[in-house]
Order: structure tokens, then sequence, then C-alpha cells
């Protein structure tokens, strides 16, 4: 039953890739705010992301974009209890995000929202590390400027902890297409 819903599957991301008009790879990197909860859990240090896609687009402003990526929070130090201490937070996710271009070609304005899979890992300097693996959804809008290079800013919602930690964040990056 398992091999069968495989080789489904990668039927259909071969029909997927295949009638795609262009392909592109990409690297991206940013910047993302933390908010509430994760903001709490780093003291409100900036965190970094650093990963690669590929881009397929259909025409008429449809392109998908499945991406893998990594995120770092170095933490700032915040008290526990009597003590300071300091926590670290990463993220790898991966992913696929929908774009549509509002000129109906690759180029301009474009809305984005995207569905990923989060694997949570909190260091703190004085306990053991906790993971959560949980759901992520993004949303947000950018600006292609040429065939290689946009930028957009993004709304991240996930959860990085079981007892309700939610990883909200606003995201601005930079993506360039080989």
């Amino acid at each position: 039953m398992k091999l069968t819903r495989l080789a489904l599957l990668t039927l259909l991301s071969c029909g997927v890739m295949a009638s795609a008009q262009t392909v592109q790879f990409g690297a991206h990197g940013g910047v993302n705010q933390p908010i509430g909860d994760l903001n709490r859990e780093v003291d409100g240090r900036l965190g970094f992301t650093l990963g690669g896609h590929v881009a397929f687009y259909y025409g008429d402003g449809h392109e998908l974009r499945p991406y893998v990526d990594v995120t770092l929070y170095n933490g700032g130090w915040h008290p526990v209890n009597t003590t300071f201490s300091k926590s670290n937070v990463t993220a790898i996710s991966g992913g696929a995000d929908y774009l549509y271009y509002l000129e109906n070609r690759p180029q301009g304005l474009y809305l984005t929202m995207g569905l990923g899979l989060q694997n949570w890992t909190v260091s703190p300097e004085n306990a053991p590390n906790r993971t959560k693996t949980s759901l992520g959804i993004a949303a947000g809008a950018g600006y292609r400027m040429t065939r290689n290079l946009s930028a957009e800013g993004r709304f991240l919602l996930g959860q990085f902890q079981s007892n309700g930690g939610q990883a909200v964040a606003l995201q601005g990056m930079v993506s360039y297409r080989f």
C-alpha cells in the first residue's frame, strides 16, 4: 500500500514538473522579526534564514516554489526564575509556496502563500534541548525586479514548542534565481 502511494505521488510530481513552462533554481536569504512567544524565547533578537528553492512557472501568473531553508535565532539573555538564561532557536523547514504575479507574467508585484513542515529545536543554555515538528503557514507579497532578483515580505506562523509556543514572525527575504 505504501509503495502504491509513493508511486502515485512520484507520478503526480513528475506531471506537475513537466507541465511547467519554465523551471528555475534559486537561493534565498532574509531576516525574521519574532513576535509573541518566539520573541520572548529569543529576547527580541532577529533571526536569519538561508535556503534554496525551485520555481515552476505555469503561465498566466501562476508559479509553484518548493523550498528548503534553515532559520537561526541566536537569543539574548532573559530572566528565567531567579537567574538569566540564553536560548538559541533553530528551524529546518521544507514546503512549497504558491505565487501569483499580478501582471500575468513572472515579473513585477506578486502575492504568495505557502505551507510547510518545520522542525524546531530550542537550545537553552542551562537545560536540555527541546524539539517540535509542526506545520507552518506563510503569506505575503513581493516584487520581482529582474528575471533573477526579487524581494518579498511575509507573515510566518508555526509552533516551536508543545506547550503553546507560537512561532510568529515577520520575514523580509531576497531571492536570486540562476
